[in-house]
């Protein structure tokens, strides 16, 4: 039988040899896009999976008790050029054995750094008083890839002697770099987003193979009722029926496997969560490889010996087609269990969980999306029939309810893309929204820098030759002169910037109060602002009328939430004050440049003349602030966006595979419709209808369901005063060409129906 079925598979005429190659055309299609997905997600996990050296923990300087022989001091912090983020490590050994971060071969000497390959192009290409200033002598080296997440990361070394690193404060001492992976706050929040990403495509795939391997089952069925006739058994029957599966789809599978292999390349070099990854990581495992290869074949072989379940096959080679029972009002309830468990996770979502209790609802939703639109269409196709009693819409409201699973199969997939797509454009604009706040906007080009407290008097003890805290009674910031000599030439080279100081004020004594905010550096609960610096920065609020200087709480503006960096700082609590500001420490400072080159020349400037002083941080624009936080949920969107078009196309692979083979499949039927006078036109409606109407109704239960959840994690999760989710135009134009490709691809197929229903098909072999 196995080699009956080959033959059957391979030399059964020109009909069995187009159903083989559509079969593999499809199969491998399917595949291909499995594996894409395979590939990057085993690079995401790869890349969270490294060891993170970013994650190093240590001690307080003054802190250490014994030999420092086997110990640095580290300091590590952000940089940021034209919104691409440099990671920055500032280090000197303490001893001959201080611990080597990844990826070099020592630790850089004091006025040396090494950069990683993307950072070295970036210095080169851009003048140095952009960035190449901002690293202290000369170029040692380059970083390996053994400390990089990918080939595009920004990351520098930068050496230093001791008594340079221990003047800063938030310098550590570290004997041990971590090597485990890394521990970031959004990695479970992308893989639920991969996972529920893969889930919304798996579906549609599942559905095209199983459509490819089924296709033309019923003129397959008259050829194995005359198999029956000469004696096969119906298990004989089931063996031909899953050889001619397995071929095409093995074929189809290994073909898939090439297609993938020869767009990998292409694949490597598309950031979809941001960053490149290394090419050497983007590909799929041994064990997904052998996966897809086995079970591709396996799920086409159960296809299609399920295809057989309605068929009996007599020995005298009748062939019986039974109506299954009409899927019941029960199909519906994962559906509603789905959005249960969702109202029950909005209530236990908070800023910690990041919406993870919502993960299963969504889930079960999507698949009782396909376990209830069968009934959902049977239910449309009898209102169909009530409505409309045209000749076409009994023919097709007569089909769909025969077979409404088989009917719902087809379009199933871009139900499920209309449900994310839906979803994701309800959610989206309401999360970045939040962050993006008209304050935020008017501050986007405006840099924040502020100052921690001096190490006067220096902060290494000679005789232990371990460093020791700074005094504590100092207040944050800079003192008089040097504030007034960065501000004064600040001033002379960028005469057009806008520039704002902010002062402490309290004087400092050792009984001066200090707020700590964590992750910031000390800042004082009061400042002093100058009316005219405020008077350049309106959305910040405007001093009383003859005013020269006011005192305000900016303590919020060191906090990189740009929903409360950039609220007013003035109210009804503002005092004002003289504009004598001798004696007062410069606690931030806030400039607008004029350009973006500009901006990237005093960012230079700013952190090459106050690093010494104590400055807590690189100066970084309210902008990219916002751009952090929306960078996260922009990424989940791509993740998301690349679900629904690969469902779309998959889906719509489907549909026409499923249109196409249901006119073969009927051709007889509908040439005996023609011969008793039916018009083509009329046999076109049939078609058109039993394509569309199931999808025009599971698209608006989806489409609706999908709204209602966006809702309700909006109302829940967004602050009071945020505007009902409202889908942006890209939402509109990404489904509605979905659906309309759809509807193309119905119409581009129905030209067949003309062709095959002549006369000459009539006839009874």
């Amino acid at each position: 039988m196995l080699r009956i079925g080959l033959r059957l598979s391979l030399r059964g005429g020109r009909e069995a040899l187009v159903r083989l190659l559509l079969t593999t055309v499809t199969v491998a299609a399917g595949v291909a896009v499995l594996l894409c997905v395979f590939a990057d997600y085993h690079a995401f996990e790869t890349s969270n999976e490294r060891p993170a050296w970013e994650s190093t923990h240590g001690v307080a300087v003054g802190s250490t008790s014994g030999s420092t022989s086997a110990a640095e001091l580290w300091y590590y912090s952000n940089d940021f050029y034209q919104g691409q983020t440099i990671e920055r490590l500032d280090v000197a050994a303490l001893g001959a054995k201080a611990p080597v971060p990844p990826g070099v071969s020592g630790l850089p000497a004091a006025g040396t750094y090494y950069v990683s390959p993307a950072l070295e192009s970036l210095i080169k290409s851009v003048p140095a008083d952009q960035l190449g200033d901002r690293f202290p002598g000369r170029e040692a080296g380059v970083i390996s890839d053994d400390a990089l997440t990918g080939p595009s990361e920004l990351v520098v070394y930068v050496g230093y002697t001791t008594s340079e690193l221990a003047s800063l404060q938030n310098t550590i001492v570290v004997s041990h770099i971590a090597n485990g992976p890394q521990t970031s706050v959004w990695t479970n929040y992308f893989r639920y987003a991969y996972g529920v990403g893969a889930l919304a495509f798996m579906f549609p795939i599942l559905i095209l193979i199983g459509t490819a391997t089924r296709l033309a089952a019923a003129r397959r069925e008259q050829r194995f009722a005359a198999m029956r006739l000469v004696g096969a058994t119906n298990r004989q029957i089931g063996v031909v029926a899953s050889v001619d599966a397995v071929v095409g789809s093995l074929l189809g599978t290994l073909i898939g496997i090439g297609a993938f292999l020869a767009v990998r390349p292409l694949l490597a070099d598309y950031a979809i969560v941001g960053a490149k990854y290394f090419s050497s990581t983007v590909t799929p495992t041994a064990p997904a490889y052998l996966g897809v290869l086995i079970c591709v074949p396996l799920l086409s072989v159960i296809a299609a010996v399920l295809s057989l379940r309605r068929v009996r096959i007599s020995p005298l080679g009748v062939s019986r087609r039974t109506t299954p029972p009409p899927p019941s009002v029960w199909r519906i309830l994962p559906l509603l269990l789905g959005i249960a468990l969702y109202a029950s996770g909005i209530s236990l979502t908070n800023k910690q969980s990041i919406g993870t209790p919502l993960y299963p609802g969504l889930l079960v939703i999507m698949v009782g999306l396909v376990v209830g639109g069968p009934w959902l269409t049977a239910q449309a196709a009898k209102l169909l029939r009530r409505v409309r009693g045209t000749a076409s819409a009994v023919l097709a409201s007569r089909r769909l309810t025969d077979n409404p699973k088989a009917a719902f199969r087809s379009v199933s997939g871009l139900v499920l893309a209309v449900f994310l797509g839906t979803l994701i454009a309800g959610l989206m604009p309401a999360v970045n929204g939040i962050t993006a706040t008209p304050s935020a906007t008017a501050l986007n080009g405006v840099l924040y820098d502020g100052f921690s407290a001096n190490c006067l008097g220096g902060c290494i003890s000679e005789q232990a030759n371990a460093p020791k805290q700074p005094p504590q009674d100092q207040m944050p910031g800079l003192d008089t002169q040097a504030s007034s000599t960065l501000l004064s030439e600040l001033k002379s080279r960028y005469p057009d910037a806008a520039v704002m100081p902010i002062y402490n004020a309290v004087v400092p004594t050792t009984s001066a109060t200090i707020v700590e905010q964590p992750g910031h550096p000390h800042v004082s609960a009061r400042s002093v602002v100058p009316c005219s610096g405020l008077e350049q920065f309106p959305s910040l609020g405007l001093c009383p009328v003859g005013a020269t200087a006011i005192t305000t709480d900016t303590s919020n503006m060191g906090i990189d939430n740009p929903r409360y960096s950039t609220q007013p700082i003035v109210n009804s609590a503002s005092t004002r004050v003289s504009g004598d500001f001798s004696g007062l420490t410069l606690s931030s400072l806030l400039v607008r440049p004029t350009s973006a080159t500009e901006l990237e020349s005093i960012r230079t400037f700013l952190a090459t003349h106050t690093d010494a002083s104590g400055s807590a941080a690189a100066p970084e624009t309210f902008g990219e602030r916002v751009q952090a936080r929306l960078n996260v949920s922009n990424i989940a969107q791509r993740l998301f966006s690349i679900a629904v078009v690969l469902t779309l196309l998959v889906a719509g692979c489907s549909l026409a595979v499923a249109v196409g083979g249901g006119l073969v499949e009927r051709k007889r039927p509908f040439a005996l419709l023609r011969l008793s006078g039916t018009g083509v036109a009329a046999l076109y409606r049939v078609v058109l209808l039993e394509s569309v109407l199931p999808l025009i109704t599971a698209t608006v239960v989806a489409g609706a369901t999908a709204y209602g959840l966006a809702y309700l994690a909006v109302m829940k999760m967004a602050p009071a005063g945020t505007a009902i989710p409202r889908p942006s135009a890209s939402y509109y134009a990404t489904t509605g060409g979905g659906l309309l490709a759809a509807v193309l691809v119905i119409l581009t197929v129905l030209p067949i129906l003309g062709r095959i229903t002549g006369p000459e098909n009539a006839r009874f072999e």
